[in-house]
């Protein structure tokens, strides 16, 4: 993922689902699902530029859940060495 604009493009959006997608595709091909954090870490930023733009509470409230999410993946990564 490069630099970012503030403004989420439609292409941005297509990139991230495809790259969820791949990423499933290996997991249902073998290897173990878990979670991805430069998955994450994208979308957490999607997310926030989204909510960077409107005032409404609710996407304001996924984008932060979002955050959260990366968080507490980063922080399993680094107590259990990304296990």
């Amino acid at each position: 993922m490069s630099h970012q604009s503030a403004r989420v493009s439609t292409r941005e959006i297509t990139a991230f689902m495809d790259a969820v997608r791949a990423h499933r595709t290996a997991a249902f091909n073998g290897s173990a699902p878990r979670p991805d954090a430069a998955l994450l870490a994208w979308k957490s930023s999607i997310l926030d530029r989204i909510a960077a733009q409107t005032d409404d509470t609710e996407t304001n409230a996924v984008a932060e859940q979002a955050r959260a999410e990366l968080d507490a993946v980063r922080a399993a990564n680094e107590v259990g060495g990304g296990r």
